[in-house]
């Protein structure tokens, strides 16, 4: 901020050599909205002796390509490389200008859902031909709103739930219906009438207050514009398949209902779309089978129920429910592994050896009958009877070949998990929270998820079939849409070797970083004190997982090829995968290269719409926090540091599973962000907040309406029990530091 004379007015600002840094400052707006060059100055604190310099700053940044300068003034760039701009449409023509004046040719599956003038995001297929892919609406006219009803100098409004100021559309009091204020609402605008610069607005449903279910749900899904209904062609196309196997399907595949296949799932999961199967070989080692519910038979490219599959990219799952990629009629019922029906599946076949090595693999079309659904909590307790969870339910009775089975795969699995290891693969053991819902769907706990030898064992089935099916296609020089995950920038590679020397996890004097030697360097870490640290670097230091037409490789796994193919009912990607399987099975001619055009935008489409959907369930997660701590102000708890940043610390608790922010504002001091060690450091004493340090904190605040948890100091001795106290006063301040964006 300026300096001030006496009687409040602002000095002018000289054009400093900080000048660049302030300009920054004042672009970064939310939702990127573009500034003039007027505003801009005011907001740098500036009068009209500043516009000159602010111009030619400005005019640096965009030739930088750190700014974009359009038609309404100036914003920042994206540093994701997606291209913001306008859908144009017209008789046979659908494109994005960006407000460049740069036309992007998209593709024709956008054209369902989005409209002309609608203000959205381009991923750039190739910057020559300006070719592109929509991945996400910013802007667009809908009829309902859905938000908070607010009540201040002006009357009744309606703000965004989870975005409160964002915006404000106001609402007579005739018009509330039986909502009050605070009640989550959907209004729609009253034809005709205006209220200042918008549309007045109607409430037509009250869903409820914020912390119930549907409330959140509702509202969650439609900030993400998660869609929640299926379109009727889509609908009649499922409700007319047919559960019957044709017989020239049964002549045609490989018969293997005799084999004993078994489904693990989450005791709560809602589609069980993959089975197992393991045999000892003759000579040694074992054969085995990964069937995976065979989405592509029923789902044929180019359906309505296609086009709405590739439209929702994948499913997304909250706490309480889930929003299907494919109708309930196939994601719960014709494509869903039932014990004892017959399924049509497609099957990879591994011969593995003793040392867990895969030799050869075979990919078939085939019949399966399983023979048990069992959770992962029943298999823990017959794979890994010592880990296992206790104090649930009693599990019904397992057969003897049931149980047989299971161990066999828990031997394997073991076999298979080791070499992988061994080969460079990165394993984080990062706990998960896992919601705890009532019967109303309300979040009554969170707890932290347990990982045992059940899930661990299915998750090298399937990251072999991955694999495998990956080489195949290669082979085959059949184009596909792989998984990838590209190597670490050098920078970080360099910072993660600076910090493993540090800590002596190094031995010799190593070369440049890669997989084997992280992996090797995470081993090291276990059980030391700086262990939380090097998980933490080394997890930032990694590129985001994608999907890619080209195979780049897989850095995390150590895999030369991967892809996604053990998920069709829920991942558009893993659908792809199943066409080129079937058609590299049928011996059917490989595609030409018009066929890697429509991949790119597959791969570039689902990246998107997975990103959209981890959003909104962390959206949703943080909801049910809330909805689990809104009643526990003023108690203390034993907690961890988590993560730590230059506004604070994320202080973690066990009882409840639940994350939460403690300012720095709330630390007695002044403190100084140590990028190295990640530690807040006081400027007087030196004493550090580093990862993985206990401290005890008070739940001053919890705001379930932006999914804010606040913590306190807990004041007192170290070996003081915990217990209730008195409220404390909200930790977040004007002017105090926002909370960070979703989690790292």
């Amino acid at each position: 901020m300026p300096s001030r004379r006496k009687g409040g007015r602002p000095r002018r600002a000289a054009p400093e050599a900080n000048l660049e840094t302030r300009v920054l400052a004042a672009l970064d707006r939310p939702r990127r909205a573009a500034q003039s060059v007027r505003e801009i100055v005011r907001r740098v604190g500036g009068g009209r002796g500043l516009t000159r310099a602010v111009r030619g700053v400005l005019r640096k940044l965009v030739r930088e390509g750190r700014a974009v300068r359009g038609e309404e003034g100036y914003r920042l760039a994206r540093a994701d490389g997606l291209i913001e701009g306008t859908v144009r449409r017209g008789p046979g023509r659908l494109c994005v200008i960006d407000d460049a004046g740069v036309s992007y040719q998209v593709g024709e599956f956008a054209a369902d859902e989005v409209g002309h003038d609608d203000r959205v995001l381009v991923q750039p297929i190739d910057h020559g031909a300006s070719r592109g892919e929509i991945v996400q609406i910013l802007e667009s006219p809908r009829r309902d709103s859905i938000g908070l009803v607010t009540r201040g100098r002006r009357g009744f409004g309606l703000v965004p739930y989870r975005d409160p100021g964002e915006s404000w559309q106001p609402i007579a009091a005739r018009d509330l219906g039986a909502a009050g204020e605070g009640d989550v609402v959907v209004a729609e605008p009253v034809a005709g009438r205006r209220a200042g610069r918008g549309a007045a607005l109607v409430v037509v449903e009250v869903l409820g207050r914020p912390g119930d279910p549907e409330a959140d749900f509702r509202a969650v899904a439609w900030r993400h514009r998660l869609p929640l209904e299926f379109g009727q062609a889509a609908r009649d196309e499922a409700n007319a398949a047919s559960p019957a196997i044709p017989r020239t399907e049964l002549q045609r595949r490989l018969d293997l209902r005799e084999r004993c296949f078994l489904t693990i799932d989450p005791a709560t999961a809602r589609d069980h779309d993959d089975a197992v199967c393991v045999e000892a070989l003759p000579g040694g080692g074992d054969r085995l089978y990964v069937a995976i519910a065979d989405v592509s038979y029923f789902v044929a490219e180019g359906t309505a129920l296609d086009r709405e599959a590739w439209l929702r990219g994948n499913s997304v799952y909250f706490p309480d429910r889930a929003i299907p990629m494919l109708p309930e009629r196939l994601s719960g019922d014709l494509c869903s592994l039932r014990p004892d029906v017959d399924r049509m599946v497609l099957v990879v076949e591994m011969d593995v050896e003793g040392s867990g090595q895969i030799g050869r693999a075979r990919l078939h079309e085939a019949v399966i009958r399983s023979r048990a659904r069992l959770s992962y909590a029943e298999a823990a307790r017959v794979m890994d009877p010592e880990s296992a969870p206790t104090g649930e339910a009693a599990d019904a009775p397992v057969s003897a070949d049931v149980r047989v089975q299971l161990e066999r795969f828990a031997a394997l699995a073991r076999r298979m998990s080791q070499r992988r290891v061994a080969a460079g693969a990165l394993d984080f053991e990062l706990p998960e929270p896992r919601v705890v819902v009532n019967e109303a769907g309300r979040a009554i706990d969170i707890v932290r998820g347990r990982r045992t030898w059940a899930h661990r064992a299915v998750e090298e089935a399937m990251l072999a079939a991955n694999r495998e099916v990956a080489r195949a296609l290669l082979r085959a020089e059949r184009p596909t849409v792989f998984r990838v995950h590209e190597s670490p920038l050098e920078s970080d590679l360099d910072e993660l070797a600076d910090l493993y020397a540090s800590q002596g996890l190094l031995p010799g004097t190593p070369g440049r970083l890669d997989s084997r030697a992280i992996a090797a360097a995470l081993r090291r870490a276990v059980g030391r004190p700086a262990e939380r640290l090097v998980h933490y670097v080394t997890l930032r230091a990694m590129k985001q997982a994608r999907y890619s037409e080209p195979n780049l490789g897989h850095f995390a796994l150590a895999f030369d090829a991967y892809l996604h193919f053990t998920s069709p009912i829920r991942r558009y990607a893993d659908l792809v995968v199943h066409r080129a399987v079937r058609a590299l099975v049928r011996g059917q001619p490989a595609p030409g290269d018009a066929a890697r055009d429509w991949l790119q935008r597959v791969a570039i489409r689902t990246s998107a719409r997975e990103r959209l959907a981890t959003a909104a369930e962390r959206e949703m997660l943080d909801l049910a926090r809330c909805e689990v701590m809104r009643d526990r102000i003023g108690e203390v708890f034993a907690g961890t540091i988590a993560s730590t940043a230059p506004h604070g610390l994320y202080v973690q608790i066990e009882k409840p599973f639940v994350e939460g922010l403690l300012s720095v504002g709330e630390l007695q001091g002044w403190y100084t962000f140590d990028d190295r060690s990640r530690a807040l450091v006081a400027r007087e004493s030196g004493h550090r907040y580093r990862l993985g340090d206990p401290i005890r904190v008070r739940l001053a605040s919890v705001d379930p309406i932006r999914g804010w948890i606040n913590f306190s100091v807990a004041k007192g001795r170290k070996d003081e029990p915990i217990r209730s106290g008195r409220p404390a006063r909200p930790a977040r301040r004007k002017g105090a530091p926002t909370r960070r964006k979703g989690r790292r």
